[in-house]
């Protein structure tokens, strides 16, 4: 029941990749660090409504999310677009958000079964801050390769 077309929606995600050293203007390390996301990416799954309690905890004692997530066919093909990559902090577009402004879910914990998998999601209020630095965190990467490019 769970895989029933009709309760699936469309997930967008970005896949987290690590983290990269901020460098200042002067070409410093600041000591901070930005998250790096792979590109847009798009899946079928079936989202719960928010949590309530339940008898059965999937994801043990984790009380850090709002929501799940489960893709109920496992087997690898189209229909399943690329759900199988969603891994922990990966940032998602849920419930129809637009995927031009900030993300609003993120993804806590990835329970894998034998004929299912399971996503911890919880809800994240994405600041302007944070939107520049991923912004800024682009155009490093961008400078960075056309610097590669160049020196090749």
């Amino acid at each position: 029941m769970r895989s029933l077309k009709r309760n699936q929606q469309k997930i967008s995600f970005r896949l987290y990749e690590g983290e990269e050293e901020v460098v200042n203007e002067f070409g410093n390390v600041t000591g901070e660090y930005y998250p790096i996301y792979g590109r847009l990416r798009h899946a079928w799954l079936c989202v719960s409504p928010n949590k309530g309690n339940s008898e059965v905890e999937q994801f043990g004692t984790l009380e850090d999310y709002d929501r799940t997530m489960t893709l109920g066919d496992t087997s690898i093909g189209p229909e399943n677009g690329e759900a199988f990559a969603i891994n922990e902090n990966a940032v998602l577009w849920v419930d129809g958000a637009p995927t031009d402004g900030p993300w609003n879910y993120t993804v806590k914990r990835v329970a894998p079964w034998k004929n299912s998998i399971s996503f911890a999601i919880k809800r994240v209020e994405v600041s302007i801050a944070q939107r520049d630095n991923e912004a800024w965190e682009t155009a490093q990467r961008i400078k960075r390769l056309l610097q590669e490019r160049d020196e090749v």
